[in-house]
């Protein structure tokens, strides 16, 4: 599933910033768990940055830190870029 990151702040300090996550990149989720130490909330493993064992106990991001990219906002989206390297022409 592609979604859109839509809250990148907070880094925990324990985590490089090359293995965050940044605000309006797209990503793909490849895997969805419960996390354990935080009641109630889901974790989502990314294909494009994932965490190194070093970066124990955070193993996934918060789920609510994304919002699934419709096919169609993707579509827009290059639409958008189409049109402004022709301007740039």
């Amino acid at each position: 599933m592609k979604v859109i990151c839509l809250n990148s702040s907070n880094k925990p300090a324990k985590i490089p910033i090359d293995q965050w996550i940044k605000k309006g990149e797209t990503y793909t989720i490849i895997k969805v768990v419960k996390m354990g130490l935080q009641d109630g909330r889901y974790g989502v493993l990314l294909k494009e940055v994932q965490m190194s064992v070093d970066c124990f106990p955070y193993e996934y991001y918060d789920a609510d830190r994304f919002v699934p990219l419709d096919d169609q906002v993707a579509n827009m989206e290059e639409e958008v870029i189409k049109e402004a390297d022709l301007e740039l022409i």
